[in-house]
């Protein structure tokens, strides 16, 4: 596959990497996440030591935080605490949004405001980088970040796709099998779409490993928040005016939804802003874009959306149509090539995860094919998007 060739060519052929003159700002923003955020922080600070690159850890926690819970014991507390025990957080800053409301896009504007202020002369070799609290990276992240800017001469947009591994152990069969079935999403929309860029390929970035210079950013006025899902109309954006998404030749490790429940309401609020590409488009059309690169995405979006809504349940129904019909042998016959071809679409991902991150994946093959199972129920969230339209944006827990 060109994808593994292009793996293993990169890391045959690697580059030396060169001292990264750059500034980059790699920026967490958190809501009720005390439990997590000492580890991560602890995480992303060994990862900037070990890089030796130049890099600022910005936390912004958000005042809306103490209408959802009655302790003082906010994330905010939490962080201030952790950060005056050491000198070695010295480049780690706490932000504290002071509103009451808002979404992430809030934060994250409020972060880049500060960023601004603090530095009038912005050049091009500065980034701003977005992560999740519960973000885990190494330092071969930032390595390979400093190489793509050293060899594409400083790109407006990088992207590390995740695989939701964090807590993989955890989970029972069923939600091991949905996190295979959205690392394959990030590293089939995302990093494989990325490497054979096209305008008539679905391609996105994600709002944690993504990596904007800091110029362009401040160009674009920030992130939107006029939509739940910032990343989807960045994607949007980004596409329509035929900005190169290049993805980073590493993995972020993140954790996946530990029950339906949590999954459903997670990806409701993703399929909310997907739904909403024809808003988006309509919004774009009004700024000088490239419409036939905005149409053609457009046109990608909403073949995923009702991909996501409908296929799932068009396989179940013929797999249950054919066995109550009485017909077994056609009917086992569309089971197996069903599982099967879904099962090897998983491995692949779960391969290129693998050769990421040269690190050996247990199971592969097993994972693939929990996801393939996964798979027939992963219309829920949409499902539930459609018949609860006015509910509130879901916060994941963790």
């Amino acid at each position: 596959m060109i994808i593994f060739k292009k793996i293993k060519h990169y890391s045959i052929n690697n580059i030396n990497f060169k001292k990264f003159d750059g500034l980059l700002y790699i920026v967490i923003p958190c809501l009720l996440e005390q439990r997590i955020i000492s580890n991560t922080i602890d995480n992303f600070v060994k990862a900037i030591e070990e890089s030796k690159i130049k890099a600022q850890l910005l936390i912004v926690t958000t005042n809306k935080e103490k209408k959802l819970i009655d302790s003082d014991d906010t994330t905010y507390e939490v962080v201030k605490k952790k950060l005056a025990t050491s000198s070695k957080y010295k480049n780690v800053k706490l932000l504290n949004y002071p509103a009451y409301s808002g979404m992430m896009a809030h934060q994250l504007n409020f972060a880049l405001q500060a960023i601004i202020k603090n530095n009038k002369n912005v050049d091009k070799k500065s980034y701003f980088a977005v992560y999740n609290a519960d973000s885990n990276i190494t330092k071969q992240t930032l390595i390979n970040m400093c190489k793509l800017c050293q060899t594409k001469s400083f790109p407006l947009i990088m992207q590390e796709y995740a695989a939701f591994f964090k807590n993989l152990k955890s989970l029972s069969p069923l939600m091991k099998g949905f996190a295979i079935f959205q690392t394959n999403f990030e590293f089939t929309n995302g990093f494989t779409n990325g490497i054979l860029f096209s305008k008539f390929l679905r391609n996105h970035v994600v709002g944690h490993g993504l990596f904007i210079r800091l110029d362009y950013l401040q160009k674009i006025r920030g992130f939107t928040t006029d939509y739940w899902c910032e990343d989807i109309y960045l994607s949007f954006f980004l596409r329509s005016h035929d900005v190169k998404i290049y993805p980073i030749f590493a993995v972020e490790y993140g954790e996946s939804p530990k029950n339906l429940k949590i999954l459903m309401k997670q990806n409701a609020t993703w399929f909310k802003t997907l739904f909403e590409n024809g808003k988006i488009y309509s919004d774009l059309v009004k700024k000088h874009i490239d419409r036939t690169s905005a149409f053609s995405y457009l046109i990608n979006q909403y073949r995923g959306a009702f991909a996501w809504l409908f296929l799932p349940t068009l396989y179940l129904a013929i797999i249950f149509y054919l066995f109550l019909l009485g017909n077994w042998q056609l009917g086992i016959i569309f089971l197996f090539s069903y599982i099967a071809t879904t099962t090897i679409r998983y491995w692949l991902s779960n391969r290129i995860v693998e050769l990421l991150s040269h690190n050996t994946m247990q199971s592969k093959l097993y994972l693939a094919f929990l996801a393939s199972f996964a798979y027939l129920i992963s219309n829920i969230g949409p499902l539930y998007s459609l018949l609860n339209p006015k509910r509130k944006k879901y916060k994941t827990e963790r």
